[in-house]
């Protein structure tokens, strides 16, 4: 098992979150910025697979496919706060995980579309805060819960049954479910550490795949 140190005391709360997405807290890079590099390099040092064949730093828009501050695609909104990455793929790509994991959830969302969701017990905080990936606008998930898992699952407060997924196993295929522009195909992964009854903590996927920092190109625009 993976300790981090506890993230939450060097966070703060997503800024211009929209009322249609769930509360999170993002890394305050500028009150901390070493605590940060060295969970950079701690994320760094797992060796995390990329979720599609290839480099994945080649596949990231510059302009607002990277964590942090954006200029929105869709709806033009200036300082979004963006919280994964965006992956240009072609149609039909296998995706796969990052980590071993835990299937935790696959279905649909209207932002997301289709999408798989993992936690990753094995890498947790000081403070009880448990790792996630996320793999959304697939074309459908690979990987479900059957009606009685489903059943089991309720009755367990999502407890049991536990379904392992290793680095292997293909979660979906790339499509453009969900809010996407123009249909294009990409996969958007998202990283957090959550804790059940607290608030998530976002974390930049690219932390696992380089040692550099990336931003958007739009993190300044105004239309």
């Amino acid at each position: 098992m993976i300790v981090l140190p506890s993230l939450k005391d060097y966070t703060k709360k997503r800024p211009r979150r929209p009322q249609y997405e769930e509360p999170s807290l993002v890394p305050d890079f500028l009150a901390y910025p070493e605590y940060w590099k060295e969970i950079k390099k701690i994320l760094f040092a797992l060796s995390a697979r990329s979720p599609l064949v290839g480099d994945i730093l080649k596949r990231i828009n510059t302009i607002a496919g990277f964590f942090g501050s954006r200029l929105h695609p869709v709806t033009l909104e200036p300082h979004y706060y963006h919280i994964g990455v965006e992956v240009d793929a072609r149609a039909k790509q296998q995706v796969k995980p990052i980590l071993n994991g835990i299937l935790e959830y696959s279905g649909y969302g209207v932002l997301n579309g289709y999408y798989v969701l993992l936690s990753h017990p094995q890498i947790q905080t000081e403070d009880g805060y448990i790792l996630h990936t996320m793999y959304c606008h697939l074309k459908k998930p690979l990987v479900k819960f059957n009606s009685y898992q489903k059943m089991l699952r309720e009755i367990s407060l999502g407890s049991y049954p536990l379904i392992d997924i290793d680095t292997d196993t293909v979660l979906g295929l790339v499509g453009s479910s969900g809010d996407t522009i123009g249909d294009k195909p990409k996969l958007y992964l998202q990283c957090d550490f959550r804790k059940y009854g607290e608030t998530s903590i976002a974390v930049d996927p690219m932390n696992f795949y380089s040692p550099d920092i990336h931003t958007n190109e739009s993190k300044y625009l105004e239309l």
